[in-house]
């Protein structure tokens, strides 16, 4: 047997779910939103908590304490020089705060920052929990970690040598061959890896992020060259697999390696990932690398 609500309990349960569904007429979750092209804090979507408690009636039936933590995996920005910086965000919501940020604004609002330089991570943490504060009428804990910084075990196992600390500047965001150097040297079996890379999908112009990795044997690549290579990219349209094919054809064309490997392992999307390998010489499941920290 199912008991009836009481009348002013109904009440309330209707009230807050005409609440929600009202909120979701013009929730950006449903809506097509366009990439933005510079910071904007107004994307961001409040969401008032009260709706789903009252619905659950807890604030009447027990005390609750706790926080919202979220991770952030697509998080770039560009240094004073214009030189791409990539992060994992971390978000501490105090379940106390009036609102909730939807998860699609806040995805669209840390794109917003792609374009924008800054001298510092903290003076970009500042302003991120400032905007989110703002938004939840909360205070928001932010902790950005540079990949350089974080000390994981995937990030120890990986074999080379990174060039993502490389000062350089950028100058194109499209790719150009004419940027890839070497220089008057062999090298053996030479393993370099990056974690800019940055391209986007050539249907919604979202962004793709990966980190590259190359194995050559032959004259030795200018490795500030290729970083600068590798972020030109940036701007560019590009299913994930003709990004390696084209990073590939580049560095055969212009460096002539000997032996050739790469790889472009994207971070993931919709719950799925797309890691693409390319080879001189025939390869086969033992490639596949195992999924890093930020993927």
């Amino acid at each position: 047997m199912h008991l009836a609500a009481a009348p002013g309990h109904r009440d309330q349960e209707l009230n807050a779910a005409r609440l929600e569904k009202s909120n979701m007429s013009d929730h950006p979750l449903g809506e097509k939103i366009p990439i933005p092209s510079k910071y904007d804090p107004g994307i961001l979507y409040a969401i008032p908590r009260w709706a789903a408690r009252s619905l659950l009636d807890i604030d009447k039936k027990l005390r609750m304490y706790g926080l919202d933590h979220w991770h952030a995996y697509e998080l770039s920005w560009l240094n004073g020089r214009g030189k791409p910086q990539v992060a994992i965000g971390e978000f501490y919501f105090s379940s106390d705060s009036e609102n909730i940020v939807e998860s699609k604004s806040l995805k669209f609002y840390l794109y917003s920052f792609n374009r924008e330089r800054f001298d510092s991570v903290e003076k970009l943490a500042a302003i991120i929990s400032n905007d989110l504060s703002a938004v939840s009428k909360s205070e928001v804990k932010v902790s950005l970690k540079l990949l350089a910084d974080m000390h994981a075990a995937p990030e120890q196992s990986r074999m080379g040598k990174s060039i993502d600390t490389l000062d350089i500047s950028i100058e194109r965001a499209q790719p150009d061959p004419a940027l890839l150097q070497t220089e008057d040297a062999a090298v053996f079996d030479e393993r370099l890896f990056s974690d800019l890379f940055k391209s986007l999908c050539p249907v919604t112009k979202q962004p793709d992020w990966a980190s590259f990795e190359i194995q050559y044997t032959g004259t030795k690549i200018n490795e500030a060259s290729l970083l600068a290579y590798l972020c030109s990219f940036r701007e560019h349209q590009g299913y994930h697999e003709e990004c390696a094919q084209r990073i590939y054809r580049d560095i055969m064309d212009v460096c002539r390696p000997n032996e050739l490997n790469i790889a472009l392992n994207f971070l993931r999307r919709g719950g799925l990932d797309i890691n693409v390998y390319r080879s001189s010489e025939p390869i086969g499941a033992e490639v596949v690398k195992a999924r890093l920290l930020r993927q």
